[in-house]
């Protein structure tokens, strides 16, 4: 029986030797990747291999695994580093290292779903974007996937932790943005290294976040300063902010080298047409035609342009007489920077668009300001209507079936010459061509602007057709509504302006329906839309008319007074105050 004293160094004598022997292992891993080192280097394959399995054998830590799978794979044995991946797995499953390690040499060793299988084990780990190559990899050998689908937005945000490169981000916030959850979609602007702001901009823009988009723009400086500037103007504009979406419109004016969309320099023509700058708006949509010559809102645009320039009055005698002496008043170098384009150079511009795009619009476009009285003073009401039928004949057999902008220079040309039967019928034949009925009721919400325009008129006038003033009344209520939801084709655009005759109609409809109140409302602003003064004199008697009619003296004798400053001819106007002498006072 052993003494306890003898116990105790008993003890003590097996745990020194067990530390000894621990220590003698290590020595002899290390020897053995030495030796086979020294057998690498001399070419000893088969050494190599007898010495690299002793070192597996005895291998302790994923490090040490490592080391020997690595040579194993210096020398080509492939199968033998495999073995030992797995046993280094074996031995320490929950080692990361040893995983991803084994998820490559499968993934180099062409077995991707493998490679794919053993990754799935990585996610949420500091490898998660090799299990999103993997993945990727995946879906490009299996063709037709949806790259957008949700379940590849944390694929790519994975890949971003790798490669630092922001495009990943930018595809996972298009995942998300594409199904309209615009929060998680910007979340990842937040995360990225905001190598490309513009694109953050136009994500913020999308989800309707436009404070924040600005707020990325602003980080641009002087990088891509037109595409800057083309989204800062557009939110400017739909925040409400018309000085500061004019000034961005004004600066892309200035990029006479670049390329931008037709729609810009409409809105930079529309912009100096309210200020009443005829030379920015020269300078807007001279570019546009030189970019887009067969644009058809531009060609529009540069002819009411021109209409507008023929009104100005020619210089009188002392203006000429000033210029013998060469000098220059400040009206006279107005006039001198007055754009030079006249109505006829602008019809020459659209015959030429014509002849290269064979476009029925086009041809439409034109006939519309040939028959005008501007542009043609002496053109016979005969000649217009022959024109006009040969016109359709050319297009669409004479039913205008084939072209929507036939259908709306024709009707309206038509009811201007006294034709309204044939309007109708012109009319209801392109809905049935296109719709498969001419119902308006059925086809309310179908309806372009125009179009519902022309079937308000139609149902009010009946012009060979039935009559429906509620239907009427519902129509022309629904084009002053709000036209972005009424009217999609408008959203982008936002170039609908309220047509006087659709207020003027509405207006009748009201009042010949005894809601006085409603009728004097929409007069009230047609007067506000009137561009000229004949319009604004017509809409001004209604509106005397109206308020004579409901009792209100002092207001109708105002607007009669206004009727007759803008136009003191007014036969009408004159009429009323026959029949009504108090309102001459």
């Amino acid at each position: 029986m052993l003494r306890k004293g003898s116990g105790l160094l008993f003890l003590s004598m097996f745990f020194l030797l067990f530390s000894c022997n621990a220590k003698k292992e290590g020595l002899s891993f290390n020897t053995l990747l030495e030796a086979a080192d020294s057998q690498i280097t001399s070419g000893d394959v088969k050494s190599v291999v007898r010495t690299l399995r002793s070192a597996r054998d005895s291998a302790q830590s994923p490090l040490q695994f490592l080391g020997v799978y690595k040579r194993m794979v210096q020398v080509g044995e492939l199968r033998e580093a495999e073995k030992t991946l797995k046993a280094g797995i074996h031995q320490h499953p929950e080692n990361l290292d040893l995983k991803a390690v084994y998820s490559w040499f499968l993934y180099e060793n062409d077995s991707l779903s493998q490679a794919l299988g053993q990754a799935k084990k990585l996610e949420n780990s500091k490898y998660a974007p090799l299990l999103a190559q993997f993945q990727l990899e995946e879906a490009k050998e299996k063709g037709a996937v949806d790259f957008l689908s949700p379940d590849y937005a944390q694929v790519y945000a994975s890949a971003y932790l790798s490669t630092q490169n922001d495009a990943w981000l930018q595809n996972a916030a298009v995942v998300y943005a594409a199904t309209g959850n615009f929060d998680q979609a910007l979340e990842y602007g937040a995360e990225a290294q905001l190598s490309d702001p513009l694109f953050w901009a136009y994500a913020a823009y999308d989800g309707k976040r436009y404070s924040m988009a600005l707020d990325y723009l602003s980080l641009l400086g002087t990088s891509r300063p037109a595409e800057s500037l083309l989204l800062t103007s557009d939110i400017h504009t739909i925040m409400g902010d018309e000085e500061g979406g004019r000034r961005a419109r004004e600066a892309l004016l200035s990029f006479e080298e670049t390329e931008l969309p037709a729609q810009l320099y409409l809105n930079g023509a529309k912009d100096a047409r309210r200020s009443k700058d005829l030379v920015m708006e020269s300078l807007a949509l001279n570019r546009l035609l030189e970019l887009y010559p067969d644009n058809e809102e531009g060609l529009r645009a540069l002819m009411e342009m021109a209409l507008r320039v023929q009104q100005v009055p020619e210089e009188n005698d002392l203006a000429r007489a000033l210029r013998e002496t060469k000098l220059r008043s400040a009206g006279m170098i107005a006039y001198d920077m007055l754009p030079k384009t006249s109505p006829a150079q602008v019809l020459d511009l659209m015959a030429a668009s014509h002849q290269r795009t064979n476009s029925a619009h086009i041809a439409a476009l034109a006939y519309a300001y040939r028959i005008s009285p501007a542009v043609s003073p002496s053109m016979t009401q005969e000649e217009k209507e022959a024109d006009l039928w040969l016109l359709l004949e050319s297009y669409s057999g004479g039913t205008a079936a084939g072209s929507e902008k036939l259908v709306e220079i024709a009707v309206p040309t038509l009811i201007s010459l006294g034709r309204e039967a044939d309007a109708r019928r012109i009319f209801d034949d392109s809905l049935m061509s296109r719709f498969g009925t001419n119902d308006y009721k059925e086809l309310q919400n179908k309806f372009s602007v125009k179009e519902c325009e022309c079937a308000a008129y139609f149902s009010a006038q009946g012009a060979g057709g039935s009559v429906n003033m509620s239907l009427s009344r519902d129509l022309f209520e629904s084009l002053l509504s709000d036209q972005s939801l009424r009217f999609p084709q408008l959203a982008s655009t936002s170039s609908y302006e309220v047509e006087i005759p659709v207020l003027v109609n509405l207006g009748e409809i009201y009042a010949g329906s005894k809601e006085y109140s409603q009728a004097w409302d929409v007069y009230t602003q047609a007067t506000g839309f009137a561009s000229t003064a004949r319009e604004k004199a017509d809409i001004l008697y209604r509106l005397a008319w109206l308020q004579y009619q409901t009792g209100f003296s002092q207001e109708a004798v105002r607007s009669l007074e206004s009727c007759l400053k803008y136009n003191p001819y007014h036969q009408d106007a004159k009429i009323l105050q026959i029949k009504a002498p108090r309102l001459g006072k």
